[in-house]
This record gives structure tokens, sequence and C-alpha cells, in this order.
């Protein structure tokens, strides 16, 4: 659960904005691309079952069907309440399903399918709209992460920290048994977490590519590609550590290829299994980067020299630099489709006058406008390196 802290104090941290600057963004999508998955609407998810699983639900309800495509974001709206949005009709959004005051570490698998931790290494897998749950534990007997599990439902993928070794284990568990197939230096630990943290796993949305970021501090932190159970890129700081700001950090995958995105050296870069690391946006040093659901756009916040943020948008694959977006200093952009762009504002000091406001960009209209979502949790099929 470390890594869910790590993710509040991210939040905590980044809250706040000021003066204003703005140009006409890249262009919008006119219909949304399909995105490729792995169906899972009808696989039964039984790995690592508990030894008595629990007899009390989780608290959810469902009121309407959710479409296998349907752009889907798990928030938190004014006054606590923790729901699931369907943006199927992005001029018409609805709630699909309640998950009672604010929860933090749900993550949704696809648009049908969201993971709930639970404490001491208990997790489920839960079905929408059905709420049929399925417990699944991580082992007890030793120091164990939570990482992803496959679009298949068929791989869990996890961490043990081996303090006697200093590594990190990666394991990748299915029906077939538990096998670790990398090791990472320098095991996290029991630190909360800083501003430059971000997810520390996620699949591809084929479930062909598993990332890895081990984030126990920033000049030891490792990024590490698995293509099914081979390692297809390693960063890791296995001599000495990184230098101030050569860390990987911040990786988001494409939400429509097999394309990483992740920040390096104080430029962005990408990654494909064919290319193998490009650099991508040299001297740009994002933050909090997300792509829309149909790929078109990535949008993402850099630290200016106040310390407060602005947000830009790039068109995927770039037709021109990244243009900055919003109506002041702007942090923590997240898709929550293709055309609707969440941020916060931010002002001087910790609470300034003005900021801390949710507020939805549009793309269409180049519009900005409040927000009812005071926080996103987990998006799909939009991707996001914080939700």
């Amino acid at each position: 659960m470390t890594r869910f802290v790590a993710l509040l104090v991210v939040l905590s941290l980044t809250a706040c904005g000021g003066p204003p600057a703005s140009t006409s963004p890249p262009r919008t999508s006119g219909s949304a691309m399909p995105v490729p998955s792995v169906s899972s609407t009808t696989a039964v998810f039984d790995l690592l079952p508990p030894a008595q699983p629990p007899a009390v639900g989780l608290g959810i309800t469902c009121s309407r069907s959710i479409g296998v495509s349907d752009s889907v974001a798990i928030v938190q709206l004014h006054g606590g309440t923790t729901v699931l949005r369907d943006y199927a009709d992005i001029a018409q959004p609805v709630t699909a399903c309640s998950f009672g005051k604010t929860q933090y570490g749900l993550v949704l698998i696809d648009a049908q399918h969201v993971i709930v931790p639970s404490g001491s290494n208990l997790y489920a897998v839960v079905d929408l709209p059905q709420v049929r749950i399925h417990w699944f534990q991580l082992p007890g007997t030793q120091v164990a992460t939570f990482l992803a599990i496959a679009p298949d439902l068929g791989t869990v993928a996890w961490l043990s920290a081996d303090l006697a070794a200093n590594t990190d284990q990666i394991h990748l568990t299915t029906h077939t048994g538990d096998k670790v197939v990398a090791s990472l230096p320098n095991p996290h630990g029991g630190r909360c977490g800083g501003p430059d943290d971000s997810k520390i796993a996620g699949y591809s949305r084929s479930g062909k590519h598993l990332f890895i970021l081990d984030q126990p501090i920033p000049n030891l932190n490792s990024l590490l590609v698995l293509e099914g159970d081979k390692v297809a890129l390693r960063l890791a700081p296995d001599s000495r550590p990184w230098s101030s700001g050569a860390q990987p950090a911040f990786a988001v995958w494409s939400s429509t290829s097999e394309t990483l995105y992740y920040r390096k050296d104080a430029n962005i870069w990408n990654w494909t299994s064919a290319s193998g690391p490009q650099n991508f946006l040299p001297g740009v040093s994002w933050d909090y980067p997300t792509i829309s659901s149909d790929g078109l756009h990535v949008a993402f916040a850099v630290q200016e020299k106040n310390d407060l943020h602005t947000v830009s948008l790039l068109d995927l694959p770039p037709a021109s630099r990244p243009l900055q977006i919003g109506n002041g200093n702007r942090t923590l952009p997240a898709f929550l489709n293709a055309r609707q762009l969440w941020f916060k504002s931010e002002s001087p000091g910790p609470c300034g006058s003005g900021g801390n406001q949710p507020l939805v960009y549009d793309l269409s209209d180049h519009s900005e406008s409040p927000s009812i979502v005071d926080s996103p949790v987990s998006v799909w099929p939009a991707t996001s390196s914080n939700f």
C-alpha cells in the first residue's frame, strides 16, 4: 500500500497556480480510433486466491450498463463521493457506478473491470456493472507490492523486496505458477512518496508489454519494460546513482499503440520494441503526462521557475512543438476521454487565491469550464502517468 500513499502525496504536493498564457491548440479528432485491447469481458479471474475470502462486500453499486469500448473514468466528485463516469456520449456523461465516499487506489483494467485494494496485501477484481468480486492476495511472507493485472486477466505482476540482497524482485503469477522475471537494485522500503512519483506499473492496451517504474528515491529510480516475461528495456542505476534529473520518471503508454513515453535527462523519450529508446521531445521535462483515448494528443505539466506549472498539448504524431493551454497556471492534467482534459488551477503559496480549482478544457472549442470532478482516480482507455 506504500505506493498508493505515494500518489496521495503527489496530489497534495501539487495542488495550487498564476499568470495567464495560452495559444491556439493542436487539431482535434473527429471520431475515436479503435482501441486495441484484449477482451476480458468473459474472463474469470482466479489467480492468487486468499485462504479465506472476506464475507463482506465492497459497497459498490452500479445502475446502468457499460459498453466494453466506452471511455470511462473513476473520479471523486464534489462532496467526496467516488463514482465511475461513462463518457460514451461526451456531451452527456452519466454516472454508471458508485464506490461510496472517497476511495483511493482504485485502478481500471478496462471499462468493465476495476481493481480495489483492501489492505494486508488483499485486493479484489470487480466485474462491472454486475459487481462480481474476485478476491486475491499477494504472498504474506514477503514485503509485497501489487503492480498490475494484464488486460486478459491472466497475469498478476507484483514486487517483493529482498532486503538482504538489496533488490526488488519482479514476479509474474499466472495459472502455471509464479516466476521471478527480473531484479532491480535498491528496494523501495517505506518512503511515502514525493512530487516526482507516478504510477509504478502499467500494461500496454494489448497486454503485450508491461512497464515497471521502481521509485525508491529519485536518483535510484529504475525503469523496466517486459515483453511477456522477457526484459525488453532496462534503465537502472546498477553501478552508481543517477545524477540529478537523469533518472527515468513519469512513464505512460500510448492509448492506441505499443509506445511508451517517459522522462529522462530533461528530455522526453519514447520506446517501442522495434525502435528502442528515441529522444522524442528534446529539452522538455514533463510532469503528469496523459494521452487522450483516441491516441491523438498528449498533455502534460511543466514546472516553471516560480515552481508553479503550466499545461501544454501536443499532437501525436507531432505536427509542431507543444502549445501551452489553459487560462493561467494549471497542473495535474488527465484526459477523461478523447475531447475533455481535466486539470487544476494553481496560485502562489500553498493555497493562493483562485488556486486548486478543478477545470475541464474542451479540445473542440478550446473552452475552459469549472468541473464537478474534484480529482480523477483512474481513466480508461485514456492513459495517465498518475491516474
